[in-house]
């Protein structure tokens, strides 16, 4: 059995898991009007879908780089794995000091440095521009409580 079909059944086995536990979630209270329910049921449907996706990938099927400059050499996959994990941890540190807008552009930093960017300027003004819309319909739109900047009483 090829690799996507293993992947696609474990997957699937992940979704029965997350669908067998949805009549377990309270469906009473929520945010703007959505069932503490709805979020559980919408990664359940895509790890299904996912699966799905995996399970119908005919076998012949090979992944393939287009050329050799898109292929990522081994002894680079953990430095970059290693820029994605540390953006993560930083976010998690550094999220109650900064806030949701700053935490959340150095994570989309880390992130696209550890796809290959080497633009990190570039790389913040997208992020920027992504987290504080971001910020705002979480924050004003479904009234979740995230803090801007908490060092300036935001």
């Amino acid at each position: 059995m090829h690799a996507n079909r293993w992947v696609g059944l474990g997957v699937g086995a992940l979704a029965l898991f997350f669908g067998a536990g949805l009549p377990f979630v309270d469906s009473q209270g929520g945010y703007a009007g959505l069932s503490p329910r709805f979020l559980p049921t919408l990664v359940t449907i895509g790890l299904a879908l996912c699966s799905l996706v995996l399970l119908a990938r005919p076998a012949s099927v090979q992944a393939q780089a287009d050329d050799a400059d898109t292929m990522v050499r081994p002894e680079l996959s953990f430095h970059r794995l290693g820029w994605v994990a540390g953006g993560l941890i930083a976010h998690m540190i550094v999220i109650g000091t900064v806030g949701f807008v700053l935490a959340s552009s150095l994570l989309m930093v880390c992130v696209a440095r550890g796809f290959g960017s080497t633009r990190p300027l570039r790389d913040a003004g997208i992020a920027l521009a992504i987290a504080f819309p971001m910020w705002l319909l979480f924050a004003k739109v479904l009234q979740v409580s995230l803090k801007l900047f908490p060092l300036a009483g935001f």
